[in-house]
């Protein structure tokens, strides 16, 4: 038991990406290689065009394109895994659908049905503090509102890898840090694995067990930082907050 607890979600080996623009070969990500502990955050951060998203895309399974080695849970990392949830900057909620059908729309696809799947959106709708919110259209919502709908989504999925491109980077501050909040909440409760893209340093510090420094274009692994008390009651406050987000900020400007 002590071994499974301990075991790499995430392991990536030698990762290269290269796009084609026509006849042209455009690096995206360099021999990047790092390790993610299950149950673990790890934040990824990095100037923008540096292959952030692109990584995420290949520890999703979209991006199929690739070498090196990559693996989710000790396997080759495959599309349509199902207990890989991605959660983008865009929401990505239809807007002509309730609510709680975009929340239920994965499990739909997924083909989870009937009382199980009622039970899964109450359950995640409630726990995001939009049950009673279920019968709006997207367009009724704030920004805010509607990033916790894309949440719920992908909890709805049960997943024990969550990834989240930018999710929180249109929103305005306060509401910013509400949901950094609440999505540290979940992950306590939940302790599923959780892959964050961020520009936000300070977000990266609070929400990171591991932060992950990347170089600029084609992206390689300049630094990889622990920071043991991300999620202390208080942390965001203490001079070590600070000191580390001073630290890394000279990583990412020499």
């Amino acid at each position: 038991m002590i071994q499974a607890e301990q075991k790499n979600m995430v392991e990536v080996n030698g990762l290269s990406v290269v796009y084609r623009q026509g006849k042209q070969e455009v690096p995206a990500l360099r021999d990047v290689s790092f390790a993610i502990s299950r149950g673990s955050t790890c934040a990824l951060i990095g100037p923008s065009g540096c292959g952030k998203s692109t990584l995420l895309y290949v520890l999703s399974g979209l991006l199929e394109s690739y070498s090196g080695r990559v693996l989710v849970d000790g396997a080759p990392v495959a599309p349509l895994r199902r207990e890989t949830a991605l959660i983008l900057q865009d929401y990505g909620l239809l807007p002509w659908k309730k609510v709680y059908d975009n929340v239920g729309l994965g499990l739909e696809i997924r083909g989870v049905t009937g009382k199980e799947r009622s039970t899964r959106i109450e359950r995640v709708l409630t726990e995001v503090g939009l049950w009673e919110m279920r019968d709006r259209y997207p367009s009724q919502l704030s920004g805010g509102q509607r990033q916790r709908i894309g949440i719920a989504r992908a909890m709805a999925l049960d997943p024990d890898l969550l990834l989240m491109d930018e999710p929180f980077s249109s929103l305005d501050a306060l509401t910013r840090e509400n949901l950094q909040r609440q999505l540290l909440d979940i992950w306590k409760r939940k302790r599923m694995t959780v892959v964050l893209v961020t520009h936000s340093i300070e977000e990266a510090v609070f929400l990171g067990q591991k932060i992950i420094v990347l170089s600029g274009h084609p992206g390689r692994v300049l630094s990889i930082v622990e920071n043991p008390r991300m999620g202390e009651a208080g942390y965001h406050k203490t001079s070590a907050f600070h000191a580390l987000t001073t630290e890394l900020r000279e990583k990412l400007v020499p």
